[in-house]
Parts: C-alpha cells; sequence; structure tokens
C-alpha cells in the first residue's frame, strides 16, 4: 500500500513508548438516568480536538511540546457494568505500570470510581477533589448503590468522606445535603476557595474527578443532566491551573453525549479542558 491512513487520535498524540501521560476513552453510560449518550464522546471529543489550538493561552504551552499518548477508547460492552468497571481497573493499573500518569474521559461518572479506587489503593492518604453539578453520594439509586449519582459516595464509605471536598455542587437529593453537611464536603467554585483547600493539602496525593455539567448548561449542553448556575469554562481552567506543580496521580473529565449539542461546542468544551489537563499533568511530580 502506497497511501497512509490515519486513526483519529487526540490531537498531538504521540507513540506509546514516548509518552509519559496517558489519554483514554472510559465511554458507558449504562446507569445514566436521564440522558443516556456519553458513550459516543469519544469520537466526537478527538474530532473536535482537530478544530482547536495546540497551544494554550492560558499555560502558555503547545500539547506538540508535552510527551502523551492517546490510547484511544477502551471496549466497554453495554449493559455490563461490572464487566466495564472491572476492565477500567485493569487498564489504569496497566497504564500506571508503565509509569504513565491517566487522563480518563468521555462516559458517565460512575466510570470514575475504579479509577479512583485504583489511585487509593496505591495511594491511602489520598485526597479527591470532585468538581460537579451534582453531590453524587447517595447511598443507592433506585436500590442500586453503585451508579453514576451514587459513586462518589461509595468512594466516600471506602476511603472516608473526610478526605473529599465537592465543588461546584447545585443539585442533589435531601438525603445528599445531610451527608454532606455532616461531613463538610462542599465548597463553591471560587477560586479563592479552591485555592484555600489545595494549599490545605500541602504534599498530599491529588485525585481530581470532574464531571463538566459544572458548567452551565448554556455553555455546555451536551450532557445528561443539565443544570441551571453552572459556571463559565475560564473559571474552570484559572481554577484547575491551581493544581499545576501539585502532586496529581490521577484525573477524569467525563458527561459528555455529544448529541444534544449539534453545534459541537461541548465537545469543544471537553477537548479544550482535556488540553489543559495535559498540560497541568506533565507539571506533577507523578508516581505510580
Amino acid at each position: 500500500m502506497t497511501h497512509e491512513f490515519v486513526i483519529p487520535l487526540f490531537l498531538g498524540s504521540r507513540s506509546p513508548e514516548e509518552a509519559k501521560i496517558a489519554l483514554f476513552g472510559t465511554c458507558w453510560d449504562g446507569t445514566s438516568s436521564f440522558k443516556a449518550g456519553s458513550r459516543f464522546a469519544g469520537y466526537a471529543v478527538r474530532e473536535a480536538s482537530y478544530g482547536m489550538e495546540e497551544f494554550s493561552f492560558y499555560q502558555q504551552e503547545s500539547l506538540l511540546e508535552i510527551p502523551f499518548t492517546d490510547y484511544g477508547d477502551l471496549f466497554l460492552p453495554p449493559g455490563q457494568k461490572e464487566r466495564a468497571l472491572s476492565d477500567i481497573a485493569s487498564a489504569v493499573n496497566e497504564i500506571k505500570s508503565k509509569g504513565q500518569f491517566p487522563i480518563a474521559f468521555g462516559g458517565e461518572h460512575l466510570l470514575a470510581y475504579p479509577l479512583i479506587m485504583s489511585a487509593w489503593e496505591t495511594h491511602k492518604n489520598l485526597a479527591v477533589i470532585h468538581v460537579d453539578a451534582h453531590a453524587d453520594i447517595r447511598p443507592d439509586l433506585w436500590d442500586d448503590p453503585l451508579t453514576h449519582a451514587t459513586f462518589l459516595g461509595r468512594i466516600g464509605d471506602q476511603i472516608g468522606f473526610e478526605n473529599i471536598k465537592q465543588f461546584g455542587i447545585r443539585s442533589g437529593s435531601k438525603e445528599e445535603w445531610k451527608i454532606a453537611k455532616h461531613f463538610d464536603t462542599i465548597r463553591p467554585f471560587t477560586i479563592d476557595a479552591l485555592k484555600s483547600h489545595i494549599d490545605s493539602l500541602g504534599n498530599r496525593p491529588i485525585y481530581l474527578t470532574l464531571d463538566m455539567d459544572v458548567l452551565d448548561p448554556s455553555l455546555y449542553p451536551g450532557t445528561g443532566t443539565p443544570e441551571p448556575g453552572g459556571i463559565f469554562w475560564d473559571v474552570l481552567i484559572e481554577g484547575l491551573k491551581l493544581l499545576r506543580g501539585k502532586y496529581l496521580v490521577g484525573m477524569d473529565c467525563l458527561e459528555l453525549s455529544p448529541h444534544y449539542d449539534s453545534t459541537g461546542v461541548s465537545a469543544q468544551a471537553m477537548a479544550k479542558t482535556l488540553r489543559e489537563m495535559i498540560m497541568i499533568a506533565n507539571t506533577s511530580a507523578f508516581q505510580p
């Protein structure tokens, strides 16, 4: 063959052998309780990445100068929750065994569960920063204790709610509100509040889990559970930049359902957020 066939990967992706940061799609939506569709996030985000600049005005860096690779999407069979969670756990452990910093993206927020638990298994003093519109700490949803609306509660049960702080939360059940108040988990998404918390962590390992519906739905309509009253994208990025140079051990950027946004702006927002996260990860003193 004289022609070159290109598999679309995230803009600037290098070969795995060169990479110290690993991007991979976790695109599954089996417990979505309102509007499904985040299983289709992977291709939409990668396509959107080719419409953005590789250079970030926000961090004055270029993706082309950062050694990261895009492994593509994991195969996560619809309807098989336990297999999906197990396969994500196996994949992230394999990535870390190569000494690469893991960044997952795409699907429903339940998929953060195996990612965070993998980080906690290695770092028992892990601090979790949860950025989201929803609390996700209820004991169960329709008698299921492990869903996109409960995953952080199950993490809190194991690592201790005192090790979790939540930013941007503006929706949840009465029961979740009581839990959050009891454990003092919720903070406003302001630069001052986020900086105060990050500074308080010192040199502790940090995992960042980001649900893009923290953004106002007027800016990010491509999500299964839109909540009015969110933040603007530039505020999100200024907040995330506070993690530069901190001891990050993993990140995710989840909840894009691209079909609910015919403009493609939501996919573009996730792609650009991932660009900034890759640059932030490049500053971390990561130890798998």
